[in-house]
């Protein structure tokens, strides 16, 4: 009996070991056809050399072409134009005479007052010699104080009647320079309103007026307000233009919008529309081209080429952007570049023939 026990024992434990065996040789059987055989072909593989840059995000907007200040001109006092000197779309200096409307009434009313001036002033002379004989005959007793008083009072309201006809006079020929109207600033006529013959009520605009230099005005999304801030950077077909002044507080039509100061001038027309970049973040650090990056589930990888061979460097992406981005560590080899799917198999391939290349796209064989 108990050599019976011992018997199923040792047939137990080959067993076990026959079964743990074939379990080990699957494994390694598995194992071996996993390993990736060496390529005999010959692949060509390109290699770039990591650079220090500066990666820029922009984020492209629609911008209307507006003058930098645009009035309406309009009179302080109504009258009929007389005369319009410009037209439209005509460019005016600073003081020009714009417009004149007829000053007929006032010009009249400036003679009538200069002539009653004229008779006031008679009456003035004839007031102070009438104030003087009293006087000396008051001094020898032969005139009462009463006349000499009421001489004088009369020859005060002389004075003061002729200081009140100065003063209308002048102040209808100040009015007479509102019938005047010259431009304020220098800048194109936009639009006329009114024209010769039309009456000019006050505060009614007869014409508009534009200065020549422009700005922008920037409308945008409500998503993207967290974006765009004041002192930007604009770009106008990769070239920098201004920045933006100040972002404006309401929406018109559901869209946002932002004021940009130009400081270099452009030649689109004003109320045009153009796409311009807004440079919403800006990366320093080593640059290297997208497609020397490998995209794996534990992270960013490259293929950094040295003694002949390729080893993959684990990398962390900070930036990417226009075919380019910025990693950290900066490798000091060249690095592969291909697709995702040749840099993962490199290792496998046993001819390759690199070529060396700079960032700019220039390469020469090695």
């Amino acid at each position: 009996m108990k050599k019976i026990i011992i018997f199923l024992i040792v047939i137990a434990a080959v067993v076990l070991i026959g079964i743990k065996g074939k379990g080990l040789l699957d494994q390694r059987t598995n194992e071996v056809e996993n390993i990736p055989l060496p390529l005999t072909e010959v692949i060509t593989i390109r290699t770039v050399t990591p650079r220090t840059g500066t990666l820029e995000n922009k984020v492209s907007l629609l911008a209307q072409v507006l003058p930098q200040k645009s009035i309406k001109l309009s009179t302080k006092l109504a009258g009929y134009i007389k005369e319009v000197t410009v037209e439209e779309s005509q460019a005016v200096k600073k003081g020009d005479l714009l417009i004149r409307i007829d000053d007929t009434e006032m010009l009249s009313s400036i003679t009538s007052l200069a002539s009653a001036l004229a008779t006031q002033k008679s009456d003035l002379a004839l007031a102070e010699n009438i104030h003087a004989r009293n006087q000396k005959l008051y001094d020898i007793g032969g005139l009462p104080k009463e006349r000499l008083e009421l001489s004088a009072l009369s020859l005060q309201a002389k004075h003061s009647t002729i200081e009140n006809t100065e003063q209308k006079i002048l102040q209808l020929k100040h009015q007479l320079s509102y019938l005047q109207i010259v431009a304020p600033f220098d800048g194109i006529v936009d639009a006329l309103l009114l024209h010769q013959g039309d009456l000019a009520a006050t505060g009614k605009p007869i014409m508009s007026i534009s200065t020549l230099e422009k700005k922008l005005l920037l409308t945008y999304a409500p998503d993207k307000a967290a974006t765009i801030k004041p002192e930007q950077r604009v770009f106008l077909q990769g070239k920098e233009i201004g920045h933006i002044k100040s972002l404006y507080t309401t929406a018109k039509n559901g869209l946002l919008a932002a004021e940009v100061t130009l400081t270099t001038p452009i030649t689109s027309p004003l109320g045009s529309s153009i796409t311009v970049g807004i440079l919403t973040q800006s990366h320093q650090g080593c640059m290297v081209p997208t497609d020397t990056l490998i995209h794996k589930a534990d992270g960013t990888y490259l293929m950094r080429y040295s003694e002949n061979s390729f080893t993959a460097q684990k990398v962390t992406l900070q930036a990417e952007q226009s075919g380019s981005a910025i990693i950290s560590p900066c490798p000091t080899e060249p690095i592969a570049r291909a697709t995702e799917t040749i840099l993962t198999s490199l290792p496998a391939y046993t001819h390759i023939k690199v070529m060396t290349e700079k960032m700019t796209g220039e390469a020469d064989a090695r």
